[in-house]
C-alpha cells in the first residue's frame, strides 16, 4: 500500500486515492489482454498445417522437369511428428506404389531404399531432404500448403549422377 498511500499523500484527495486500485485493475487486464492477443497472433502464425488427406497431382499446372508422371495421387497420414504416406501413380507408362513414414522434427530416418531422410519445418513450409545410401544422390522438396488448405506445392530440386531435376508440382485435395 506504500503507493496508494504517496498518491494520497502526493494528491490529496481520497477521490484519486480510491481511483487508483480501479485504474491499476483496469490497466492490469489491459495488459494482460495485449499480451493474449499477442501470444495468440504468434501461435497462429506459426502453426504449422497439417497435411493429412488425399492429394492429386495436377500435371497441367505443375513443372514436372521432364519426370514422365501421367498419375499421381499422394494418401497422407499427418500427426505431427510423424508423417505418413502411400503414393500410387504411372509414370512412363508403368504403376507405381509407394509408402513411407518420415519425422518431421529434424530426427533422421531411413526409407525404404536405404536412404537417410531428414525432414523440418521452416515455417508453415515442411522441407524434407534424402541422401541415398551411397551419398551420391540428394534430392531436397519443400512442401507448402494454401491459406484455403485445397492446394498443395511441392518444389523439387535433386542432384546426382544423372543431372540435375527440378520440379514444381501442384497438388489438389480431394
Amino acid at each position: 500500500m506504500l503507493i496508494r498511500g504517496w498518491a494520497s499523500s502526493v494528491l490529496g484527495t481520497k477521490i484519486l486515492s480510491d481511483a487508483y486500485p480501479t485504474v491499476m485493475k483496469t490497466s492490469h487486464k489491459l495488459a494482460f489482454l495485449s499480451v493474449l492477443l499477442l501470444s495468440t497472433l504468434t501461435l497462429a502464425a506459426q502453426s504449422k498445417p497439417n497435411l493429412t488427406g488425399s492429394w492429386e497431382l495436377n500435371p497441367e499446372k505443375s513443372d514436372l522437369g521432364g519426370a514422365p508422371l501421367s498419375k499421381l495421387t499422394v494418401q497422407v497420414d499427418h500427426k505431427d511428428p510423424v508423417l505418413k504416406y502411400t503414393a500410387t501413380g504411372n509414370a512412363g507408362g508403368e504403376d507405381f506404389s509407394e509408402s513411407e513414414a518420415i519425422s518431421t522434427d529434424g530426427k533422421p530416418t531411413k526409407d525404404s531404399r536405404g536412404a537417410t531422410v531428414t525432414a523440418h519445418w521452416d515455417g508453415k513450409a515442411l522441407v524434407i531432404e534424402t541422401t541415398s545410401p551411397d551419398r551420391a544422390t540428394s534430392d531436397v522438396s519443400r512442401l507448402a500448403v494454401s491459406p484455403d488448405g485445397k492446394t498443395m506445392t511441392r518444389d523439387y530440386d535433386r542432384k546426382g549422377a544423372e543431372g540435375p531435376q527440378k520440379r514444381h508440382e501442384i497438388y489438389e485435395k480431394k
